[in-house]
């Protein structure tokens, strides 16, 4: 199998609310030399702001220009549009990837068929940091009690030993057959290939309209018919779930209405299970009316990062996972996507990741904690999480 690959970025999608571009494609892609600029930000603690500010002012320039634009906004540049930043254990990744391109360069792509196997066993490097994390689950319910916050998203970051190196229209292909999502794209970096398998989408802008499903609340699905509906129902009627799931709605109405026309901000629907091939998720939409429909600078800082997952309030909450986790995420919990100018903007929330850089495989995953939480519960919901990831690399080293 080559090891080499032309491409910069390729995305598919399952289901109605698809990526934007796909139009009857399975899968589309970027040729790397279909780039026409290139943009690579890693943020300097002392000019954060200034940094993050002069990258989405370049991303309007190339909008405005009639370029289309792709790549990633890590979750740290979010952090950073308001000044906030862990001060150690920085990722290789840049806080901010993206590139430029003439719309019409992007191609239908051919995806190999791949067979989806069992997962690998959880990584040591997981395992071990369980005490770690279910100890930051109390630090983070002492934050709550304290009225500090209501609501705060934590994550683990664990790594393995993984020296293969498939192509882009492989590792693509693989996760779609582990579980097929509206949001898998995969990103060819510097530092290797970022892998995101999302079911979530952070923005959506056609016209003026915007909108965001985000996702709070899961389960995992049963064996059944009968047992898997029940399993939806008692997700739904779930009051730590729920209470979970409509915080951040409330959020994402916050923050979409600083760039919205008053009183345009609808929510659309309101804690609706929705399935997927191993869990269950809880999902709402908020949508609204833009104020200016092309101003793509505005709408990226008012809504940077992603609500769900950071917590609520977003500022304080930001505060408490850098106080707790210690490190940048990079692009995990960043946005993921690209802007069409005659088609619109689309983003994922960057979520269900796997980093390959020809030696390991780096997974994060994380979990939403609110004052009904339980430190135990949460980390088997994590760990349920990393089957997807775990389920991507066994099928691609079985991929021969």
């Amino acid at each position: 199998m080559p090891t080499r690959d032309d491409w910069q970025f390729l995305l598919a999608g399952e289901g109605a609310r698809r990526w934007l571009a796909l139009g009857p494609h399975a899968a589309v892609g970027l040729r790397q030399g279909a780039v026409r600029h290139r943009l690579r930000v890693r943020l300097a603690p002392l000019t954060v702001q200034e940094d993050a500010r002069a990258t989405l002012k370049q991303w309007q320039v190339w909008h405005d220009a009639g370029l289309a634009v792709a790549g990633y906004l890590g979750y740290d540049f979010g952090a950073a549009l308001e000044g906030l930043l862990p001060q150690k254990n920085h990722t290789p990744w840049p806080d901010a990837d993206l590139c430029a391109f003439a719309p019409a360069d992007l191609e239908p792509v051919a995806l190999p068929s791949l067979r989806a196997l069992p997962a690998w066993p959880l990584p040591d490097d997981l395992l071990q940091q369980g005490p770690w994390f279910q100890r930051a689950v109390g630090d983070a319910l002492d934050a709550i009690r304290a009225g500090e916050i209501y609501q705060v998203n934590l994550s683990v970051a664990a790594t393995l030993p993984f020296t293969r190196k498939p192509p882009l229209a492989s590792v693509l292909a693989g996760i779609q057959a582990v579980q097929p999502v509206p949001y898998a794209l995969v990103w060819q970096g510097e530092q290797g290939v970022l892998a995101s398998g999302s079911m979530e989408q952070f923005l959506r802008v056609q016209g003026a309209r915007v909108s965001s499903r985000p996702i709070k609340g899961t389960a995992p699905r049963q064996a059944g018919q009968a047992a898997d509906r029940d399993a939806a129902l008692l997700l739904a009627e779930t009051v730590k779930e729920r209470a979970e799931n409509t915080m951040i709605v409330d959020m994402v109405r916050n923050d979409l209405q600083r760039a919205s026309a008053w009183q345009s901000i609808r929510v659309a629907a309101l804690c609706e299970p929705t399935p997927y091939t191993t869990l269950w998720h809880l999902e709402s939409e908020v949508h609204g009316t833009l104020r200016q429909p092309r101003d793509r600078e505005a709408l990226l800082q008012a809504t940077m990062p992603p609500a769900s997952v950071t917590g609520c309030p977003k500022i304080q909450a930001t505060h408490v996972i850098g106080r707790l986790e210690g490190r940048w995420r990079g692009p995990y919990c960043g946005a993921l996507g690209l802007d069409l100018p005659d088609v619109g903007l689309d983003l994922s929330v960057g979520i269900r990741q796997v980093w390959l850089d020809g030696a390991q495989a780096t997974l994060q995953v994380g979990a939403g904690i609110v004052a009904q939480s339980d430190a135990e519960r949460e980390w088997q919901e994590l760990c349920v999480k990393a089957q997807g990831a775990l389920r991507l690399l066994a099928t691609l080293d079985g991929a021969r």
